[in-house]
């Protein structure tokens, strides 16, 4: 986004963004954001508060010095720091995340295995355990697919997300395949990054020495302590997977692997989200917050639970937890914001185990759904993003009218209502109380470092 130019006139007319939130912190600062323009979050004092309050759309600088009995200089000075992250305008033409014309870059769901060691209760692949994994003749089309469209496109990166099934399971198959591929890319100018997104249930030494040498991370499945994990996530054979994970997930955090937990948030595991979340503010990983699809949630254990959970956050924040760069609720994006909720449609998507390449990877085996495959000779990969499903547009008119449409997206286009997300008036509470915790970190950094 470009950044308004500063100017100095007394007769200018300051208008406050439409996406404005303005929000107490403690008893002697404010946060406001403008929830369409990313990182631009400040805290204000009271008498800037008072400032920003006075703006009306309609009186000049000039007036507004008179009126609060204000320097002119002080107030030009005042508008310049918000115009900057347009908090406020010289004028009314206030921005918002806009779609680029090109991808620089794709980002693909690769679908590794149908096999799983797992038994997770919500798990939505209904192919699931009926073969093995993706055949060498099709990762090496694959490859060669990748390689032709980044040098087509001058894509500046590709990232695969190895999942499955269970694609540690596949690891042996995959080993020579990553650094094979991140060779020919680096030859055409293309950066390569991977990651597993694997329950964890299996690690090797083999396994975290060729991540290490790669720089391979991790996404990995936890959905709460011992039995709150259990219950929805058992092996096959029976019995808990918890204990495997805690295990190999201390073994990744002591070898300093980039490691990402994700908790998809059921009635089965809410009352145990407040000590995971002690558990994971221990352990200092980044995770995110996911609320299962197609099942109705009890809602007021959810949302007093978040709220605990929220507040365990918090009095982490004051002893150094950094809460801007480990946690993450949903799809919700309240620093980087977005025009679209993931990359399917645009610049990724989902790609099956025979190679078909499907807007998401919840439509694998979907004969309903369009789909392209990675051996048509005529299309490259980002032909087959452009021509295939495109749910991400889908959005009702109050999400698009909405002061937080670029921080929710309107959630996950393939499970929006009406285009509107089940779970929009949660966010409604919820995204106050990032933006707000966020605002806390801040300031105890300032203080810390006596910059307040």
């Amino acid at each position: 986004m470009a950044i308004t130019p500063i100017r100095t006139m007394k007769n200018a007319i300051l208008t406050k963004s439409p996406h404005l939130l303005l929000r107490s912190v403690d008893a002697q600062y404010s946060y406001v954001v403008n929830c369409a323009y990313p990182k631009s979050l400040r805290l204000l004092t009271k008498a800037q508060v008072g400032i920003l309050a006075a703006i009306d759309g309609r009186s000049t600088i000039a007036e507004l010095s008179e009126r609060l009995a204000i320097s002119p200089n002080v107030l030009e000075e005042f508008s310049n720091l918000l115009v900057q992250t347009e908090i406020i305008r010289f004028d009314n033409q206030f921005s918002k995340p806009q779609k680029p014309t090109a991808p620089q870059s794709l980002n693909f769901w690769i679908h590794t295995t149908y096999r799983c060691n797992l038994a997770c209760s919500y798990c939505y692949i209904p192919t699931l355990n009926t073969t093995e994994g993706m055949a060498d003749g099709t990762k090496q089309q694959l490859l060669e697919k990748v390689v032709e469209t980044a040098s087509k496109r001058k894509l500046k990166q590709v990232k695969f997300r190895l999942a499955g099934g269970e694609p540690l399971a596949q690891f042996k198959s995959w080993k020579a395949f990553i650094p094979q591929i991140r060779q020919r890319l680096q030859d055409v100018g293309c950066r390569f990054e991977a990651s597993f997104i694997t329950n964890l249930t299996i690690l090797t030494d083999e396994i975290i020495s060729f991540c290490l040498e790669q720089g391979v991370s991790f996404g990995i499945s936890l959905d709460g302590l011992a039995e709150a994990n259990d219950a929805s996530r058992p092996f096959k054979q029976g019995g808990g997977s918890f204990k495997h994970i805690d295990r190999n997930l201390r073994k990744l955090v002591a070898r300093q692997i980039p490691v990402t937990v994700n908790t998809v948030v059921n009635n089965q595991n809410l009352h145990g989200l407040p000590a995971l979340t002690r558990y994971l503010i221990e352990l200092d990983v980044p995770f995110r917050y996911s609320i299962v699809k197609g099942e109705t949630l009890d809602a007021e254990l959810l949302e007093s639970s978040l709220l605990e959970s929220y507040a365990i956050m918090e009095e982490a924040i004051q002893t150094g937890w950094q809460f801007s760069h480990r946690h993450q609720f949903c799809d919700l994006k309240p620093q980087e914001l977005g025009f679209q909720t993931c990359a399917s449609g645009f610049s990724g998507g989902a790609i099956y185990v025979d190679g078909t390449l499907n807007y998401c990877h919840v439509h694998f085996d979907d004969e309903t759904q369009l789909s392209h495959s990675i051996f048509d000779p005529g299309l490259d990969l980002v032909d087959m993003i452009q021509q295939g499903s495109h749910m991400e547009d889908n959005r009702s008119a109050d999400c698009q009218a909405c002061r937080y449409s670029a921080v929710c997206t309107s959630g996950c286009p393939v499970y929006r209502v009406n285009g509107k997300d089940l779970q929009c008036s949660l966010y409604h509470r919820i995204i106050p109380l990032l933006y707000e915790l966020q605002a806390k970190e801040r300031l105890r950094s300032l203080r810390n470092f006596n910059l307040l």
